[in-house]
């Protein structure tokens, strides 16, 4: 295959306004910290940690520092007007950068700076026992040269996933219409959902939790979290406490969420689209390469693309592929657009199922011999009671 040379000056071009964009971006935001500075407006920066997760060898931490974190959860009780100013004030963040986040981990003190949009990652090599029968671990962080808070005003406690070297496998979710109902098939749904909801108003797929739980737990009921779960969405950053939250009110199994940045510069949320997706799937793959995986997605995205490729490099790793159907009992576009993947990982030796249900989902799991036979009649309850609650 060769480049067409005409497609040089399109590549030129959206480069130039890329990075014009970028430019600009980067200049209100200096200009308003300055001005910020300038009036006393800074506020107070918190940590905001994310869970990270760790092998024999590596532990990988990130989190972001900023001045106006929402300070409270939200209630079933919010109306619109209070869940659009929520989400307002989670996509205009005010990041912190040049800031030291000190970290303890394994006996020993590690030291960040934020960057320019307020993050900070710290990848360092593990200490040797961290594997062991618990897989989490407690991380500490704190804020080290802010005159406006204290070291041990800002200290936050952030947890690290460890997988056991006794798990079978390991789950990596989309969380968009694979685990939370977005509505992708239709915007205004989309929409309706992401900013006029909250974590506690909306609710998960049908059966979802049950299912992960006893993924989870697999073919050894005696050790529930046996195997780590992992989340990748095309969400932004900036939703990482809902989703996290979200997780938790539902009782769905806690793990590590990978989202992606909001903003103009190169790999971020604008032109990145959702290959991002693939990149982290494939980096938590290579963190545990003797681990194989189950992935799961929804046919709304490009996840059944990205998963066969995942499938087509790693074939020894990846077990299963299991698609969520978006417009469940019709036949559409979204099914159509699968069907080629589903070709194309099974000649990778992957078997790809385009799913309605979990508790479909369930049976196909016993029949690979991922879970006991029990496991399908709890998960079809769970289904089932989820189906017949009030929608959204």
């Amino acid at each position: 295959m060769t480049n067409d040379p005409s497609d040089q000056p399109d590549d030129e071009f959206n480069s130039l306004i890329r990075n014009s964009i970028s430019a600009v971006d980067d200049f209100i935001d200096i200009r308003w910290r300055k001005m910020k500075k300038r009036f006393g407006w800074e506020g107070t920066p918190t940590i905001q940690p994310y869970v990270g997760f760790a092998n024999d060898d590596l532990a990988w931490f990130h989190g972001r520092v900023l001045t106006n974190p929402p300070k409270e959860l939200p209630s079933e009780r919010d109306g619109w007007w209070e869940n659009l100013a929520n989400m307002y004030q989670r996509i205009e963040s005010d990041e912190v950068p040049g800031v030291s986040v000190e970290i303890d981990f394994g006996g020993k003190r590690h030291v960040v700076v934020t960057d320019d949009e307020g993050y900070f990652h710290l990848e360092t090599k593990n200490t040797p026992d961290v594997r062991g029968r618990n897989p989490w671990r407690q991380i500490v962080m704190r804020i080290v040269d802010h005159s406006a808070i204290t070291a041990e005003q800002s200290t936050v406690v952030s947890r690290m996933l460890t997988p056991v070297k006794s798990a079978s496998f390991g789950i990596i979710s989309d969380i968009d219409d694979t685990v939370l109902h977005t509505g992708i098939t239709s915007l205004l749904t989309t929409a309706r959902l992401t900013f006029l909801h909250n974590a506690r108003t909306r609710k998960p797929l049908a059966g979802v939790g049950a299912l992960y739980h006893a993924l989870q737990t697999g073919m050894t009921p005696d050790s529930p979290e046996q195997n780590p779960i992992f989340y990748v969405s095309s969400s932004p950053w900036n939703l990482y406490d809902l989703l996290e939250d979200f997780l938790d009110l539902n009782d769905i199994p806690a793990g590590p969420i990978m989202l992606r940045d909001l903003g103009f510069d190169q790999n971020k949320f604008i032109q990145e689209g959702h290959d991002h997706k693939l990149d982290k799937a494939l980096r938590i793959m290579s963190a545990f390469p003797d681990l194989p995986f189950v992935l799961f997605g929804d046919s709304g995205q490009e996840d059944a693309h990205l998963y066969a490729e995942a499938a087509t490099k790693h074939p020894d790793q990846v077990k299963a592929i299991f698609i969520r159907d978006v417009d469940p009992g019709v036949s559409t576009d979204h099914d159509n657009a699968v069907a080629p993947f589903i070709e194309k990982s099974a000649a990778a030796g992957v078997p790809m199922h385009l799913i309605e249900r979990s508790d479909q989902a369930a049976q196909i799991a016993v029949e690979m011999g991922l879970l006991p036979s029990t496991a399908v009649t709890a998960i079809a309850k769970h289904t089932t009671a989820d189906l017949n609650r009030p929608k959204v």
